[in-house]
């Protein structure tokens, strides 16, 4: 994979890095050593799921244009699947840490979506004419 297509990896890895820290010390407090636990996950389930389904539309893209949206949505559906199993694996277990990890998650899609929007704002895009269309 080309890594001009992974540039945008980096910037949403560190910004959940960056929450990982708020939510563990909220989870701490709010839960104990269970509730720092259950917030780091939630935050690791986005960047997980997020970086998977970024480098899945990737590689699609290598493929052929067509495959992108497609490839998309599956990320979507596999990073819907994998949040439902974590949170399903942890409600039979009774785990006390499972309310701190789905605030977790939940700051975790703000801070890659708003980094998301950030990057898409500041993306250049080619200028397309009317005469330029199929």
């Amino acid at each position: 994979m080309k890594t001009s297509k992974l540039t945008l990896i980096r910037p949403a890895l560190l910004a959940c890095a960056a929450a990982v820290v708020p939510v563990g010390i909220a989870g701490a407090v709010w839960q104990g050593v269970a509730g720092a636990l259950g917030a780091v996950a939630g935050v690791a389930l986005v960047a997980v799921g997020f970086v998977g389904s970024w480098m899945f539309t990737a590689w699609a893209e290598q493929l052929g244009l067509r495959l992108v949206f497609a490839a998309g949505v599956m990320g979507y559906i596999g990073k819907i699947g994998l949040v439902a199993a974590a949170f399903l694996v942890a409600s039979r277990t009774g785990w006390s840490g499972m309310m701190p990890m789905a605030m977790a998650t939940i700051v975790g899609i703000v801070a890659v979506l708003t980094v998301l929007m950030i990057w898409a704002a500041r993306m250049r895009l080619p200028l397309l004419r009317p005469e330029d269309s199929l």
